[in-house]
């Protein structure tokens, strides 16, 4: 289960403009950044170097800022940042900008270098940060404070020695007061990075014929968690028996996981 620990906690007003963790093609609000999310895979001690665009799409110049902030998801699976170096998955001390901070005339661009170095020894757990692209303004509501706009992108760096593991606790299929069943699936992450997948499911009757077939869209589960998820079934079943024949996908890997489960409408 993912741990909650406390929220970052600002001493002034902030808006922040933030993306989607499974990858928007583009992020956009006071700043677009390209792409929004890299992931790298390093030996020990390696070291690796990639770009982020950065464009100014406001109508005045802007100063930006480069910050990286640890992160995770609370149970909810809401976002949730912490200050560099507070988790033990922190990309602190990993990472180095050229530049760190910029200024950019209204529609220019700039690109941002970033360096990776991987650890030579020590734990193989995956570290994950996003970089934000700060601009502050005095706040036109409360006198003395300041608004922070964050756009940013999300990086992943994990090892050659990183440890993945991934397993289905279980599926079962529950009717919902409206009649018609709803599906729960049980996955747990008990390995060293995080996991991108696709659930997609098949309904069958008892002869075979097809009812409903059905497909996620990427998913994702963080190390040392585990998640429930709700899978919407909207075909109207008659009552009988059916099978419902459920397989998982995985990002990067032609491993699956699979089950079968016979469901009975009354």
């Amino acid at each position: 289960m993912i741990k909650p620990a406390p929220r970052r906690v600002f001493h002034f007003l902030t808006a922040v403009f933030f993306f989607t963790l499974l990858g928007a093609p583009t992020a956009q609000g006071v700043v677009r950044v390209e792409p929004s999310k890299f992931i790298f895979t390093l030996q020990p001690g390696a070291r690796i170097t990639d770009a982020i665009k950065v464009t100014n799409t406001q109508d005045t110049e802007v100063e930006f800022t480069a910050v990286v902030y640890d992160w995770t998801l609370d149970p909810e699976g809401r976002l949730v940042t912490f200050s560099a170096g507070e988790r033990p998955d922190t990309l602190d001390g990993l990472i180095k900008f050229n530049p760190r901070r910029f200024k950019l005339a209204p529609g220019e661009s700039q690109y941002v270098r970033f360096t990776l170095t991987a650890p030579k020894s020590g734990s193989w757990l995956e570290r994950r940060g996003i970089i934000f692209f700060e601009e502050s303004r005095p706040s036109p509501e409360t006198v003395g404070s300041a608004m922070v706009f964050q756009v940013g992108t999300t990086v992943y760096l994990s090892f050659t020695e990183t440890v993945y593991s991934c397993r289905l606790l279980g599926v079962k299929v529950e009717p919902t007061p409206q009649g018609q069943p709803t599906t729960l699936l049980g996955l747990v992450n008990d390995g060293q990075g995080h996991i991108r997948y696709q659930v997609a499911y098949e309904i069958t009757g008892e002869d075979g014929t097809p009812y409903a077939a059905w497909t996620s869209g990427e998913q994702l589960i963080l190390p040392d968690s585990q998640c429930l998820l709700t899978l919407p079934i909207e075909a109207e079943l008659a009552a009988g028996n059916y099978q419902l024949s459920l397989k998982l996908s995985f990002a990067g890997t032609t491993e699956t996981l699979s089950s079968v489960v016979p469901f009975t409408i009354p």
